[in-house]
């Protein structure tokens, strides 16, 4: 048994993928939430001391895969998830598609497959040929004389396995990190089930306000941006378009996908606003308590 099995409550047993799992169905709450915290922490650490053994984007066959890297399972019981269990297999095109999981609109990173008996999604990232896993954020400008935007990055496996763990650890539609397909192609997400917004600005303020982040009062970015302060760390979270922003299964707001990017020191140390945002968001997270402004009752519908 593994150390988080021995240290963690409310996990159940996930039949498609034979792994200990604390999302078993479309509800969860914040013991659920911290259960996946310390099951993305166990698992992020052996994906990515197996990953160090095989080249950015190259897909392994099981059978070397399993020999290659048998120390690394073994010392880190890294998940390995037969795609098969999901019934998903790979058509004559070599797209994948599941005898009894159903597909739902992939988005930018993921393909999603929603579990309707138990009332979960299945997210599949795709481990690129590029080496490239999904997108990241970066704050960056290209002059002295010009204010920071964000920019859109590759990011990597480490990146997007930090991604998961930091959005459900601040309060997103809670996330488990399941493993890595046995074919080393994808990595495997879960989450309950959510449905769509009612309302995308009052959603999305809730939303934003659920993982305690702030609204920077300057940047003039050219889309919905936020800051968040978690475990001592500044993230910039963005992407947070109408297709992220859906209600649990209790009818809140949530944010189920979004990107994110740190904040370096550099960036701060030039921007008085953002130092005044990371250090909102360090109080909101730390008290709970928003500060007095509301940079929301400021945007007009069009520009969201």
């Amino acid at each position: 048994m593994s150390k988080y099995e021995r240290t963690v409550e409310n996990l159940s047993f996930d039949f498609r993928t034979g792994r200990p799992t604390a999302i078993s169905g479309h509800k969860t709450g914040e013991a659920q939430r911290a259960t996946c915290s310390a099951i993305n922490a166990a698992r992020t650490s052996g994906i990515l001391e197996a990953a160090q053994s095989y080249a950015p984007g190259e897909q392994v066959p099981v059978d070397v895969w399993t020999n290659s890297f048998e120390r690394a399972l073994n010392d880190w019981e890294t998940p390995l998830i037969e795609l098969s269990n999901l019934g998903l297999n790979y058509d004559n095109e070599g797209f994948l598609n599941s005898s009894y999981l159903t597909p739902l609109k992939s988005g930018a990173e993921a393909e999603p497959y929603w579990d309707e008996e138990y009332g979960v999604v299945y997210k599949l990232f795709n481990l690129r040929n590029t080496g490239a896993l999904g997108k990241k954020l970066v704050l960056d400008r290209m002059t002295e004389d010009e204010e920071f935007q964000i920019d859109f990055r590759d990011a990597d496996l480490r990146h997007t396995l930090t991604k998961l763990s930091v959005l459900n650890d601040a309060g997103a539609l809670a996330t488990e990190i399941v493993g890595l397909a046995d074919s080393g192609d994808y990595l495997v997400a879960k989450q309950p089930l959510a449905t769509p917004f009612k309302d995308f600005k009052d959603d999305l303020r809730t939303a934003i306000s659920a993982i305690r982040a702030i609204v920077p009062s300057r940047g003039g970015f050219r889309q919905n941006v936020a800051i968040i302060s978690l475990n001592g760390r500044p993230w910039v979270v963005g992407d947070l378009h109408d297709r992220n922003i859906m209600r649990d299964s209790f009818g809140r707001p949530c944010i189920i996908d979004a990107l994110i990017g740190a904040i370096t020191p550099a960036a701060m140390s030039q921007m008085s606003w953002l130092r005044e945002a990371v250090a909102d968001a360090a109080i909101f997270r730390k008290t709970g308590k928003k500060p007095s402004y509301d940079l929301f009752d400021e945007i007009d519908d069009s520009e969201l």
